[in-house]
């Protein structure tokens, strides 16, 4: 751990001040950084993101930078960037530091066209263009054009003839989470996941899930509604392990011969989890 001490001259939000002083860090690291009583204000331990006073001093307990990049390049060229996304931090946010916003600071015309949950890893595409950007927005509307495959280690021995490829998905905005139904409810819409069992290891399943809609965390709530919660999920199962073992670890294309982005259809990309 390295210790860094800062006074502030002006009032501000706690993980502001830390985020100025320490930009590689995102509100999800402070929040953990609270949680381990690794922050103090005037040398008092706190808990929870307080408003600071002109003259406090803060002192934050952190990690290196080196050891913890968000991201790494999987493939670039003129008009697309891949990326594998540590866990641990939001493609894009409105009141956080973003991936989106880092990756600007290198490649100015970068625009987001796919996101993945903050506490999932893996790969992740980038326009650098605005053709680009029009291509895979519609290829990811339409479902067609791009293939997205998940690793997931999931509690129990999965039954995969019980879990149903298309279930109903729900948001509910004040628990930060969703619901799922088999049934088409009032306020569901239908969200497809193709699962199948990799391997069985003891009391736990290794799974691949090929996302066919892409909804907020659509594979969690999905195999979690059956009774296979995944391992480290917190909000959908239990907080037994740190890590989240769900990887967005498979990245194909299949444009049709007109796409300006065809040329891609003869790469595949693919990540070892880190978790594995």
């Amino acid at each position: 751990m390295q210790k860094l001490d800062f006074k502030v001259n002006k009032e501000v939000e706690l993980a502001k001040a830390i985020i100025d002083k320490l930009p590689f860090l995102s509100r999800y690291d402070i929040k953990k950084l609270l949680e381990d009583k690794d922050v103090k204000i005037n040398n008092i331990r706190v808990k929870e993101n307080l408003i600071l006073k002109p003259n406090d001093i803060v002192t934050v307990y952190y990690l290196p930078k080196e050891t913890k990049e968000w991201y790494s390049v999987v493939f670039c060229d003129d008009n697309v960037l891949i990326v594998n996304k540590r866990a641990g931090i939001e493609v894009i946010s409105e009141t956080e530091r973003d991936l989106l916003s880092i990756l600007k600071q290198t490649y100015p015309s970068i625009k987001a066209v796919h996101r993945i949950d903050r506490n999932t890893e893996g790969l992740i595409i980038f326009a650098l263009n605005n053709l680009a950007e029009k291509t895979l927005n519609s290829a990811f509307k339409t479902r067609k054009g791009i293939i997205k495959k998940y690793a997931l280690l999931v509690e129990g021995r999965v039954d995969i003839e019980k879990i149903k490829r298309t279930v109903y998905l729900k948001k509910v905005p004040n628990l930060a989470k969703v619901w799922i139904s088999e049934v088409k409810t009032t306020g569901y819409e239908p969200v497809i996941t193709e699962f199948s069992v990799v391997e069985y290891r003891k009391n736990q399943t290794l799974m691949e899930a090929n996302l066919i809609t892409g909804k907020t965390h659509q594979i969690r709530a999905h195999i979690a509604y059956y009774g296979y919660p995944i391992v480290g999920d917190n909000k959908y199962g239990n907080d037994n392990e740190k890590t989240l073992h769900l990887t967005a670890n498979f990245l194909a294309f299949n444009f049709d011969n007109k796409s300006p982005l065809k040329y891609l259809n003869s790469h595949t990309f693919e990540i070892v989890p880190s978790w594995l």
